[in-house]
């Protein structure tokens, strides 16, 4: 993570498949409240840490499960959008900040 100024901050997260370790993340994003949401390809998945670091959850569903997410960005109206390449398609999730 860098400052604004291009200051490096800290760095979070390594290999694995557990809480706040990552397979192959391709895209990052960050919230109003400085949460930090990342696509996980490798683990199917989109987790949000805080602006530590530190875990917070995944976005994603049993139902209808992301299969090798490429990229996010978050709408202005409160959702985060997803390339779910694996599945061919855009998912759209109301996110809770």
């Amino acid at each position: 993570v860098y400052s604004a100024d291009g200051e490096f901050l800290f760095k979070f997260g390594s290999h694995g498949e557990g809480n706040g370790q990552f397979n192959a993340p391709t895209g990052v994003a960050v919230d109003t409240n400085g949460n930090i949401i990342v696509a996980d390809w490798g683990n199917s998945r989109i987790q949000v840490f805080d602006s530590t670091g530190s875990f917070l959850s995944y976005i994603n569903t049993s139902a209808d499960p992301l299969y090798g997410p490429q990229g996010l960005t978050l709408t202005s109206d409160g959702h985060v959008a997803v390339a779910d390449s694996g599945n061919h398609c855009f998912k759209i999730y109301r996110y809770l900040q």
